[in-house]
C-alpha cells in the first residue's frame, strides 16, 4: 500500500450492506484489520444440505469462506478501487457444521503484485474447527 490510509470503517460497511449475499448470508464483520477478519453468519434452515443431521451444506460453507479471505485480502489493497478475484480455493470439510452460527477468521499469508494468499477457519461459537482453507487471489491494482 502507498500513502493512502484503508478505511476500514467503510470497508465493513461495503462487505454488509451493499453485497448481496452477504446480506443472503447475514454475515457480520465482527474485527476487521489489514490482513484479518473475523466474520459472524448466523444459521439458517435455507443453509441446511442434510435435512436428516441438520448440518450446513458445504457449498455455503465454502462461500462464506471464500468470501472471508477475499475480504482479507482486500483490506491489504486500495478497496473498492482495486480488483479482488477468486483464482483457487482449496477446502478441508473436518466435520459437519451443526445448526449452530458459525465464525470464520481469515489471515492474509502473502501479499505478491497480483496475488494474494489467505488461510481460513471456519468454527462453532465453542471454538470447535469445523473447515480449514487456503485460498489465492488474484487482485487488479488501480
Amino acid at each position: 500500500m502507498n500513502d493512502k490510509k484503508l478505511n476500514l470503517a467503510k470497508v465493513k460497511d461495503i462487505i454488509e450492506n451493499k453485497m448481496p449475499v452477504n446480506k443472503l448470508f447475514g454475515l457480520e464483520v465482527v474485527e476487521i484489520e489489514v490482513g484479518y477478519v473475523k466474520l459472524h453468519v448466523p444459521f439458517k434452515e435455507e443453509f441446511i444440505g442434510d435435512a436428516l443431521q441438520k448440518l450446513w451444506h458445504g457449498g455455503i460453507l465454502a462461500g462464506i469462506a471464500d468470501t472471508a479471505g477475499g475480504i482479507a485480502a482486500a483490506t491489504t489493497t486500495y478497496f473498492p478501487h482495486d480488483k479482488i478475484n477468486t483464482i483457487d480455493i482449496r477446502i478441508d470439510f473436518l466435520k459437519g457444521a451443526t445448526n449452530k452460527d458459525i465464525y470464520v477468521v481469515a489471515d492474509v499469508i502473502k501479499v505478491g503484485k497480483r496475488i494474494i494468499n489467505a488461510d481460513i477457519k471456519v468454527f462453532h461459537e465453542d471454538g470447535d474447527l469445523i473447515t480449514v482453507a487456503r485460498a489465492s487471489y488474484s487482485v487488479l491494482r488501480k
